[in-house]
């Protein structure tokens, strides 16, 4: 169990009229080419890229990844490695209780971002340290939904309920109280807060700064570009369609439903590039 005696989230079913997905701006913020130096050690557990399952490129962050990696290294202590932009809410709450459970020391190294949902994963790490450069995302559960009246009113009580249970994950592992956690995530209406390594510090969701020579930089890894927003830019050229027009069409595709409502969020994202190239800086100096 965990060190900190950290408070267990319960489990939550996605209905299949719910997705969640990664913020756009942090998306596009996203640098893949940061990695831990000592990604291949035995018990590291690297998780980079979108929490969940990404259709598009197959990468597997989910829990079942994460409990399978967490079974081979028995109990010892376990360094998890973080670089993700964040993804499904519900499976990082259900790799958050993974990694609580664990018996032994449970390390996390925010080696770049650790947006949205991976910032709840964040939390379950006993010793919590970022690279200079790299930053904590915490902000309000956002999903494209779709339905009637009542699937609606379903999905808004869903979301409450995760935002209670990221909010008390904060507030536990920060030492605050939940209302101050619940202001943290509220911040610019649901939009949230960006905490750096220093101020994540300051505030509690961290412990120490990580020694730069943790992490390098992958000369190979190009930039991704998000697959939606390729969708995006090539319906609004070939179709005329608008900003928000494209936003819906491929909202649709996803969920493979029609006149899919979406809910658009918008982030810092230039304070996300800045920090990103903050700490590449770092790491090539």
């Amino acid at each position: 169990m965990s060190l900190r005696n950290l408070p267990e989230v319960r489990a939550f079913q996605k209905p299949e009229w719910l997705n969640f997905d990664a913020p756009h701006e942090n998306v596009e913020a996203f640098d893949p080419a940061v990695v831990s130096a000592s990604g291949d050690d035995e018990t590291t557990i690297t998780i980079y890229g979108q929490i969940g399952l990404d259709p598009f490129t197959a990468v597997d962050n989910t829990e079942r990844r994460i409990a399978a990696a967490l079974r081979a290294i028995g109990n010892r202590e376990v360094t998890v490695s973080i670089n993700s932009p964040g993804g499904s809410f519900l499976s990082g709450l259900a790799i958050y209780n993974l990694l609580r459970a664990h018996p032994a020391k449970v390390t996390v190294q925010v080696i770049a971002m650790a947006g949205s949902a991976a910032s709840v994963i964040a939390m379950a790490g006993d010793d919590i340290q970022m690279a200079d450069g790299s930053f904590i995302m915490v902000h309000k559960a956002s999903a494209i939904s779709m339905g009637n009246e009542f699937d609606m009113q379903d999905a808004a009580e869903l979301l409450a309920e995760v935002d209670a249970s990221m909010a008390e994950v904060y507030a536990a592992r920060a030492g605050v109280d939940r209302k101050i956690a619940a202001s943290w995530m509220e911040r610019r209406r649901g939009d949230g807060t960006m905490f750096s390594a220093s101020s994540a510090i300051q505030h509690g969701l961290a412990d120490r700064k990580l020694n730069a020579s943790a992490i390098k930089v992958k000369a190979e890894a190009p930039k991704i570009v998000p697959h939606e927003r390729v969708l995006e830019n090539a319906l609004m050229a070939a179709a005329n369609m608008s900003p928000q027009q494209a936003k819906a069409f491929v909202a649709e595709m996803k969920t493979g439903t029609r006149d899919a409502p979406v809910i658009t969020v918008t982030r810092d994202a230039d304070d996300l590039r800045a920090a990103i190239e903050q700490l590449r800086s770092t790491i090539n100096a």
